[in-house]
C-alpha cells in the first residue's frame, strides 16, 4: 500500500499554516531596464490576532545594486474567510490589498493571483505555496510612478535547500 505525502498547504487552513517565524529573501528588478535594483533579506512573523486573523510583520536589510544599505520593514493583516485569504493594509480591515482564492495549480501546488490599483500604479501579484513547505510572493508593479518586479521566497528558519 502506497501512502501519498499530504500536501503542506490546504486553502481552508492556510493562515494557520503560515503562523510563526519565516526568513525571506527578496530580489527587486527594474521592469524597463531589466537591471537589478537590489535585494532584501530578513525575518517575517505571522502573529495570530484571533482564530481567523493574523498580523504579518517583516524586518530586513535592503541592499541596493549601487551598494547602499538600509533597514526595511513592512506590515499587513491577514484574514482567513473560508478558503479565501484576504490581505489588508490596516488592522480594521478597511483597506484591502489582495483577496486570494487559492486553488491547486497543474503541478498540484496551492497558488493564487490578485491585483491592486494604488492610485495609478497596478500591483499584479502571484502567491505560490510550494510542496516543500516554503512559499513565494511575486509582485509586478507597473504605472506612472513605479515599474519593478519583486520576487520573495519564504522559508522556515533552520531549513536547508536539501530538505523537502
Amino acid at each position: 500500500m502506497t501512502h501519498e505525502r499530504q500536501p503542506p498547504w490546504v486553502a481552508e487552513r492556510l493562515l494557520a499554516a503560515l503562523q510563526g517565524e519565516w526568513r525571506f529573501t527578496r530580489s527587486l528588478q527594474d521592469l524597463v531596464s531589466r537591471h537589478p535594483i537590489g535585494t532584501v533579506q530578513g525575518q517575517a512573523h505571522f502573529t495570530p490576532e484571533s482564530a481567523s486573523t493574523a498580523h504579518y510583520a517583516e524586518n530586513g536589510q535592503m541592499v541596493l545594486h549601487n551598494g547602499q544599505s538600509f533597514r526595511a520593514s513592512s506590515s499587513y493583516f491577514f484574514s482567513q474567510q473560508g478558503a479565501d485569504l484576504c490581505i489588508y493594509f490596516d488592522a480594521q480591515q478597511q483597506r484591502l490589498f489582495h483577496h486570494l482564492r487559492p486553488a491547486l495549480d497543474p503541478q498540484g501546488q496551492l497558488s493564487a493571483s490578485s491585483s491592486h490599483l494604488c492610485i495609478a500604479d497596478r500591483y499584479d501579484s502571484h502567491y505560490a505555496f510550494l510542496s516543500n513547505g516554503s512559499f513565494v510572493i511575486e509582485h509586478q508593479v507597473c504605472g506612472p510612478h513605479k515599474s519593478y518586479r519583486s520576487h520573495t521566497l519564504y522559508e522556515r528558519p533552520g531549513r536547508t535547500d536539501n530538505q523537502g
